[in-house]
């Protein structure tokens, strides 16, 4: 008897030290099943035994375009030329999507260009709605579409100008119906699945002084964008939108440079700070990907708390 009970207490603690010497799954590292097509399984045990230990993976988060392939597919960036919109092409391109850059400046077009050789670019300006029809005839179709492009026409109330109320309008609102209108006829004609982001503002879910026009302009742009999400849904193209607050484009640093301006704007957001574009590209990048497949008609806040203050 002493003697089995040595054998049984043996043979225990061969099983818990072969136990304790496994890898211990992760809340935060993908499974090996991770990269392949269908869901993800974090942490999961294995059914057959781990891969050779490869290189490390880079958090989660930071280069969402590691995580996220878009290769072999169709995206059009509008605005594309500078801050948010040129890093969005960026981003794509490395995660192997066939970027379509649009803006209306030829010089931010060419230095993108250098910068990211694979990306071919469309110079023309949104609020020529002719132009806009043949540039996006000939270069589509796209499955993917990032509807960037804004003005910001800031100006008190009693003193908002015609010029700047139209201006405002045809690019903030305008422009994404009929680019968005553009694109979904190709996808439908294609017969292919789509995803439309467009880039909205937290200024369309609270008043801002001197935002009259830019606030309602922004406003418009998400209930627009609900009523496509409802009427693109049954052709299998998602639309959502991202509200970023202030964000840290080259323009957002010298704009909220002032300390006085910026602490009473950062003093309402409970995280304590401004959006970087990072923050607002790996949003982006995940409403384009099948990450998000039931996610249509929503917006994602990306404002540290903003509208809960």
């Amino acid at each position: 008897m002493i003697l089995k009970s040595r054998v049984r207490a043996t043979k225990l603690h061969l099983c818990l030290s072969r136990w304790m010497s496994l890898e211990p799954a992760s809340c935060c590292a993908p499974s090996a099943e991770a990269g392949k097509d269908g869901p993800a399984r974090w942490g999961l045990p294995r059914s057959r035994p781990a891969p050779a230990p490869g290189p490390p993976r880079p958090q989660f988060g930071r280069d969402m375009e590691q995580h996220l392939s878009f290769r072999g597919r169709r995206a059009l960036v509008t605005g594309a030329g500078k801050g948010i919109g040129r890093a969005v092409a960026v981003a794509l391109g490395r995660a192997g999507a066939r970027v379509t850059a649009l803006s209306r400046t030829a010089a931010d077009l060419e230095s993108l260009a250098r910068e990211c050789p694979g990306i071919e670019t469309l110079c023309v300006d949104l609020a020529d709605w002719e132009a806009v029809e043949a540039a996006l005839g000939a270069a589509g179709p796209f499955e993917l579409v990032v509807n960037n492009a804004a003005v910001a026409e800031l100006q008190p109330f009693l003193q908002v100008t015609r010029s700047a109320l139209q201006r405002s309008l045809d690019v903030n609102f305008g422009a994404v119906l009929h680019v968005s209108q553009i694109v979904a006829r190709q996808m439908i004609a294609q017969g292919v699945p789509g995803a439309i982001v467009n880039v909205s503002s937290q200024a369309s879910k609270r008043a801002l002084r001197d935002h009259a026009v830019y606030c309602s302009t922004k406003s418009a742009l998400d209930m627009l964008s609900k009523v496509m999400a409802m009427e693109l849904g049954p052709h299998k193209i998602r639309v959502n939108t991202v509200n970023p607050t202030v964000v840290m484009t080259d323009m957002g640093r010298i704009n909220w440079s002032d300390p006085q301006k910026s602490a009473a704007m950062i003093n309402r957001i409970p995280l304590g700070k401004f959006a970087e574009v990072d923050d607002v590209v790996n949003s982006i990048l995940f409403l384009l990907s099948d990450k998000s497949a039931m996610t249509t008609g929503s917006s994602l806040m990306i404002d540290g708390g903003f509208l809960v203050s």
